[in-house]
């Protein structure tokens, strides 16, 4: 919290010391200490938050942090009114683009997944599949990448998040060939449809293991896991598991 002052030339009295300015709001904060313009400050503030894959209420919660943090009182209806609007428009923007793959990275969406889903079970209703009991025989692989730190600026720190997303696609698709669709389910998780096998749990640690050397050449580190998920008796269960884990 110090740093923070010292950083953006607060005095003692300008943040409560028993509150804490979180890691996204401080571009926010800096406006509302020095009277700066809190429309493109709210605007920034929003759209952040939904381009990071973060809700609505993490989004105005950090929101609230903020303003306590520098005024000691809740953010007025219009600030909160514009943060809102600002991660709103920010989401369907995010959302409108996932139906292709991604350029950079490689990934397929979250579309992607749900229409192969949607497929293996009309496919095995259909008797095309030796075992129909697709919760036996497939599950979702789910793999969490570690965050990438506050301090890093905000186009390098997208950078690296791509970065790494790329290079864990990359290594899963080399340790569990069988998983021929990687897609982004969020901005830290990707995941995909695997057959269950006997070593999955062996070769899903394999990978976490590679991916955590891989983060430590990154500027934020961290560490992954990974885990996966049988898939339920029916497709509508299905397409809902898969919205949960990219919440």
């Amino acid at each position: 919290m110090r740093r923070w002052r010292r950083r953006h030339g607060l005095a003692a009295a300008d943040v409560r010391p028993t509150s804490v300015v979180p890691p996204g709001g401080r571009d926010l904060a800096d406006a509302l200490v020095h009277h700066l313009d809190l429309e493109d400050a709210a605007q920034a503030f929003g759209t952040s938050y939904a381009l990071n894959g973060e809700g609505l209420d993490v989004c105005l919660g950090d929101l609230d942090d903020t303003v306590a943090a520098v005024r000691g009182e809740r953010p007025d209806t219009r600030l909160t009114r514009q943060v809102a609007l600002a991660w709103g428009e920010a989401n369907q923007q995010r959302y409108n683009g996932l139906g292709c793959g991604d350029p950079l990275t490689g990934l397929a969406s979250i579309q992607h997944v749900q229409f192969q889903v949607a497929a293996l079970y009309r496919i095995a209703g259909d008797g095309w599949l030796a075992d129909d009991d697709l919760a036996r025989t497939h599950a979702i692989m789910v793999v969490e990448l570690p965050v990438v730190r506050g301090d890093v600026p905000t186009g390098f720190a997208r950078l690296e998040a791509a970065l790494r997303r790329a290079s864990a696609a990359d290594l899963i698709t080399g340790v569990v060939p069988e998983c021929a669709l990687v897609a982004e389910l969020n901005p830290r998780r990707l995941g995909g449809v695997v057959r269950r096998a006997p070593d999955l749990d062996r070769r899903l640690t394999g990978v976490v293991a590679d991916l955590d050397c891989r983060m430590v050449l990154s500027p934020s580190q961290g560490r992954c896991r990974a885990w996966y998920e049988r898939l339920p008796g029916t497709a509508v269960a299905a397409s809902q598991l898969i919205d949960e884990l990219a919440r």
